[in-house]
């Protein structure tokens, strides 16, 4: 038999990737992420080494094998997303025997699991619960109790469905944390059931993480209150035929069109609540009598049932493709299906009741064509996989008329061209409508991603503050760079030391000691240390005799051993100076004592300021 679900599984795996790829734009609405995985094979509810339900869940010891992961999400809002994610592990713990409580080992089975999953985020707080379904396609060595009827294939893989739950945590706009745990469902019997929980790191490309809520809220405020739902009903078709099993039932997609001996006619109705153009979700029922179930193989006849009664029940999130009026989609869900016993169905495994019923994992496509603002057509063929033997897997095929509730207003208002440069922002809310920028700074641009836009940054290149209009300031003297004289040194005058005049005591004005500061890792002499030492150069000119004893400090940041010669190199700097300025280089001595000394504390800015100097000691013979 074709394992045509597999190719099916990761077709819609891929598509999904590809369309997210293609729909990304400037507001970066993406985050990657990577961390560890943990995969668990016993507490499925399968027999030993297998253990039931959620035994012995949290056992990272016996059951957890570690391995890691990393994957890509798309969001489309602050609560709805879908992410893809590639995980690898090696499993040597496969449960353990009952009553004995000891790990079942195996021998190192590399896994490898590729899935899709669309998230639903509870709340807009840094601390986010989540949920998501999906599927995707895990491959696993095989094993003595894994596999063993997989025709000796070294590496077999099955199609999954998968149900998640878990926390995200932000700890900035862009980084994060997301805790998860997965229950992954195998379409065949040679793969496990299992679990895979995983803790990583997130990080969101770009700031504005999620851009289009407030302000489409606010384009839209004046259509109906319930413009984003639509209701449909028509004619549905069950088919219980090309499934892959055993005659009366045939192979996959086998006679999928023939109508006259296979399709059961009914009725479905549905509901749908469209979150934007591409993306919505939808429940429907159906209802319907089953009178045909397949032929007898080569003769050909239609196999008869009893008008065997059919309810189906199914909620479904459904992705389009384009903005026109013909949309194909692609939809994943879930439901719960109810058909009547008859002669090929339920008659030893569902207890003797009339009407039984189980679980499905749903996918579908379909086309969807808008006749106008109001009305449209839908047509759609969905696979229903049963989680229960007595309930078969079956194909449900519609078309039906669908009426929109005043999407007419919004969808004029999304289509009509009322946003130039594309960010998301309509122009009678742009305050830049000709260049694209964030919905939260106006529509404007913000290069530097410090919340203030372009426009009102008066640093719009260098991440700053709003306290200095978005410039920053480097030496914490309280005036920003671009108005600072003296940006890298601590100071009150225009943002430069105020020039000290010293009064000396001594009959000779020269005699005496003079400090000259430094910036933070720095040896080179400032403007203001440099007229400090003109004017004293000047004075000694008049001096027959005179030393000059020179000592280098530095603040405590940095080894010890790197302040002692950042010190030393700040004596000879200030030697250098005066001897390039006549003096001569045998009465000046110099030394360096880096960190040893402090003028003011090191726990703050202006006390560090402060320890990076120089000291002169001026004496006259």
């Amino acid at each position: 038999m074709k394992n045509y679900y597999n190719i099916l599984s990761i077709s819609l795996i891929l598509i999904f990737s590809l369309q997210s790829a293609i729909a990304q734009n400037t507001q970066k609405n993406w985050s990657i992420e990577a961390g560890f995985s943990a995969i668990d094979v016993y507490p499925v509810g399968e027999n030993a080494p297998q253990g039931e339900f959620f035994d012995e869940f949290l056992n990272l010891n016996d059951h957890w094998n570690f391995g890691i992961y990393m994957g890509a999400t798309k969001n489309f809002t602050k609560n709805l997303s879908i992410s893809s994610r590639l995980t690898i592990s090696e499993i040597s713990k496969w449960g353990d025997l009952g009553s004995t409580d000891e790990s079942v080992l195996v021998d190192n089975l590399k896994y490898l699991g590729l899935d899709g999953m669309i998230n639903y985020a509870f709340g807009k707080n840094k601390l986010q619960p989540f949920i998501a379904v999906g599927g995707g396609y895990t491959w696993i060595d095989e094993s003595p109790y894994t596999t063993n009827y997989a025709n000796g294939q070294r590496l077999v893989g099955a199609g999954t469905v998968n149900g998640s739950v878990g926390l995200k945590y932000y700890i900035t706009n862009n980084i994060g944390l997301n805790l998860q745990t997965t229950y992954k469902h195998a379409f065949k019997d040679y793969l496990p059931k299992h679990w895979a929980h995983s803790l990583g790191l997130v990080y969101n490309l770009g700031n504005d993480q999620i851009k289009e809520e407030n302000v489409l809220n606010k384009s839209n405020a004046d259509t109906k209150q319930n413009n984003n739902w639509s209701f449909e009903t028509g004619v549905s078709a069950i088919d219980v035929y090309p499934v892959g099993e055993n005659y009366p039932q045939g192979d996959y997609f086998d006679e999928f069109f023939n109508l006259t001996d296979h399709w059961n006619i009914g009725a479905y109705f549905g509901v749908t609540k469209n979150f934007n153009k591409n993306l919505s979700v939808t429940a429907t029922g159906t209802l319907n009598q089953l009178t045909k179930w397949g032929d007898l193989g080569s003769s050909d006849v239609s196999v008869l049932v009893d008008n065997l009664k059919y309810y189906g029940l199914d909620g479904m999130v459904n992705y389009a493709i384009g903005k026109n009026n013909l949309q194909p989609f692609l939809a994943v869900g879930g439901g719960y299906t109810w058909i009547e016993e008859g002669p090929y169905n339920t008659s030893n495994l569902a207890n003797g009741a009339d009407l039984v019923g189980a679980g499905t994992v749903n996918g579908a496509v379909g086309l969807k064509y808008s006749i106008n603002d109001d009305f449209g057509l839908k047509l759609q063929t969905t696979y229903k996989h049963a989680f229960k033997d007595y309930l078969p897997k079956h194909w449900s095929h519609s078309f039906g008329v669908v009426y929109n509730l005043g999407n007419g207003d919004n969808d004029k208002k999304e289509d009509i061209s009322n946003d130039i440069d594309g960010d998301g922002v309509p122009n009678e809310f742009d305050l830049c409508p000709e260049v694209a920028g964030l919905v939260s700074t106006g529509g404007c641009p913000d290069t530097d991603g410090d919340g203030i836009a372009d426009k009102d940054d008066l640093c719009p290149e260098i991440k700053g503050t709003i306290e200095f209009g978005g410039c920053i300031d480097t030496d914490g003297d309280g005036v920003p760079d671009n108005k600072d004289n003296c940006p890298e040194v601590k100071g009150t005058d225009n943002g430069c030391p105020v020039k000290v005049e010293e009064t000396v005591t001594v009959v000779n004005p020269i005699e005496g000691e003079r400090k000259v500061y430094f910036a933070y890792d720095s040896a080179d002499l400032d403007r203001n240390a440099k007229i400090i030492l003109d004017n004293l150069t000047t004075d000694m000119s008049d001096s027959t005799s005179y030393n000059v004893s020179i000592i280098g400090h530095a603040d405590n940041v940095g080894s010890v051993n790197y302040n002692y010669n950042l010190s030393v190199k700040r004596a000879e700097a200030i030697k250098n100076y005066l001897v390039a300025k006549g003096l001569s280089s045998d009465v000046i001595t110099t030394t360096g004592v880096g960190e040893t000394q402090p003028e003011s504390s090191n726990a703050t800015k202006a006390g560090r300021a402060d320890n990076r100097r120089g000291v002169l000691t001026i004496k006259i013979n």
